[in-house]
């Protein structure tokens, strides 16, 4: 399923191991015991792979154990399956209305059940079982803001949705649709954009709704080691108070709904399962709020625009936050609902971003396909891309290296220190875990240099390792070398004395006092 190439040599890049506890017992707690250790070995941060579970009619079974070893080998952690539910056949059908090809979104849940076409649960369980003995812990959706608009729920539990209600609310007959049972139910939003036509939104003032969502969610924890919370935001109770209850007086709505769901849900599932991982697609400004009710990691959206805009001073303030927060954080430069990241930067610019995610304390996430180049971003119901698109072999194996070179410990475990390099679009960092030294030196910014040719000030990292003389400097991806002697105090260097090439805009470096 993945393609290959020659792996490094392992020997001098990949000096750890990830040690498997137990993956025959389903048991919370030989889970618990396992995934504690892996942790143990590679830092708290993890890297995840998120895999579009459906791809070309794909199912459970052909995602193969040597697959998820090489992903493994990698330096990955954990394995991000999108698209493992039921698919609802009413949202099969409104799909198909956009394009012929289109097998309904896997956002659109009618209940949580593993999709039969896939494989189903065993198909499901065994590819954890596989995902478990290759080191990975994986991840599914959960998407808490709406169902699909056939949801038998809709039947059962018509109060667990938002319906027609003039007195709370403003209405338009283009939010809501009529439903075989006579209800009027709102179709599930964000508020910033139209109506999602194949969803039912969610009513989190219902009691029995929030019940029943953490039911979910345990169960779903019975049979995963984390979910990925779609659009998690979208149930913060501030939230909904100004989207579906704006009419209603402040006693009425804390009566409805007293406390966050987020808060009650994650403490009710950790308490079974203090291991399991919550991730929260969150945009707004929203993210410290959602750590704060207990999620383990958060989207780092602002720091990807800024990488994006080339804007080398909005990265630097991502950066500079504390370092909880940055520790907290899901970094990425592409994802199912971002474009390609090689459509956006170029070849340079793609390894740079996808360098600097990966160097710092927090966790990355890379988007199946975007280690080849792939430029086609495939809408969530399209499962055949319309392209065939060669493998970009170069980029694969320039990535591939890239993982490997930055799942050393210092770059797990390391401690995290910016630095100013003097260099216009430069940002700089280092890692220290008292036996090394590393650091990320790129060219954000586009500007008028060459990054290779012009003097980096590494005083900052000469400083950390005590150097009062000469200050040995490798690049971590060429294995080469140069000595750089202080002058008036400070150390520089050009980074083509290290092999980087016209071409290249980072560099990896390690540090040694001579």
């Amino acid at each position: 399923m993945f393609p290959k190439v020659p792996t490094l040599n392992s020997t001098s890049i990949h000096t750890y191991s990830w040690k498997v506890v137990s993956i025959e017992s389903a048991e919370a707690s030989s889970r618990a015991k396992w995934i504690a250790v892996g942790l143990a070995s590679r830092g708290s941060s993890l890297r995840i792979y998120e895999i579009n579970t459906r791809l070309q009619g794909r199912t459970f079974k052909d995602i193969t154990e040597s697959d998820l070893v090489h992903l493994a080998e990698l330096g990955f952690d954990a394995l991000w399956l999108m698209g493992v539910w039921q698919i609802s056949e009413g949202a099969r059908s409104i799909s198909k209305l956009v394009s012929g090809d289109f097998e309904g979104s896997p956002y659109a849940v009618p209940v949580y059940k593993f999709s039969r076409e896939l494989g189903g649960k065993r198909g499901f369980q065994s590819l954890v079982q596989r995902a478990h003995k290759a080191g990975l812990v994986v991840i599914v959706d959960f998407v808490s803001n709406h169902m699909a608009l056939d949801s038998p729920w809709i039947d059962k539990h018509p109060e667990f949705f938002i319906r027609s209600d003039a007195r709370v609310r403003k209405q338009a007959t283009s939010d809501y649709f009529l439903h075989k049972s006579g209800e009027v139910i709102a179709f599930g939003r964000d508020p910033y954009f139209p109506p999602w036509h194949d969803t039912s939104q969610l009513d989190y003032t219902s009691k029995g709704l929030r019940s029943q969502m953490i039911e979910e969610l345990k169960w779903i924890s019975r049979f995963t080691d984390g979910v990925r919370c779609d659009m998690a935001m979208l149930v913060l109770r501030d939230y909904i108070r100004q989207q579906w209850y704006p009419f209603a007086s402040d006693e009425e709505f804390a009566d409805r709904m007293p406390a966050e769901f987020w808060g009650e849900a994650i403490a009710a599932v950790k308490a079974e399962r203090p291991d399991f991982k919550f991730i929260a697609e969150a945009y707004w400004d929203k993210e410290q709020k959602l750590r704060d009710l207990g999620f383990d990691l958060t989207y780092e959206k602002t720091l990807y625009d800024g990488l994006v805009a080339r804007d080398a001073g909005r990265v630097a303030q991502r950066l500079s936050l504390d370092l909880r927060t940055v520790q907290a954080s899901l970094c990425f430069i592409e994802n199912h609902d971002e474009p390609r990241a090689a459509s956006v930067f170029s070849i340079a610019s793609n390894l740079a971003s996808a360098a600097l995610i990966l160097a710092l304390p927090g966790s990355a996430l890379i988007h199946e396909g975007q280690t080849e180049g792939k430029h086609e971003k495939l809408p969530v119901q399209r499962v055949k891309p319309l392209t065939n698109e060669p493998p970009d072999q170069q980029l694969r194996a320039a990535y591939e290296q890239l993982l490997q070179v930055t799942a050393e410990p210092t770059f797990r475990n390391g401690d995290f220190e910016n630095f100013n390099a003097e260099v216009f679009g430069v940002i700089a960092f280092m890692r220290n875990d008292g036996r090394r030294v590393v650091a990320y030196v790129g060219q954000v910014a586009d500007a008028w240099h060459r990054f290779n040719s012009t003097p980096l000030n590494v005083t900052a990292i000469a400083r950390v390792l005590g150097a009062v003389g000469p200050l040995q400097l490798t690049d971590l991806l060429t294995a080469r070398s140069t000595v750089a002697q202080p002058k008036n105090g400070d150390y520089q260097i050009e980074l083509r004395q290290l092999g980087v090439d016209d071409r290249t805009r980072f560099c990896l470096l390690e540090a040694i006092s001579l």
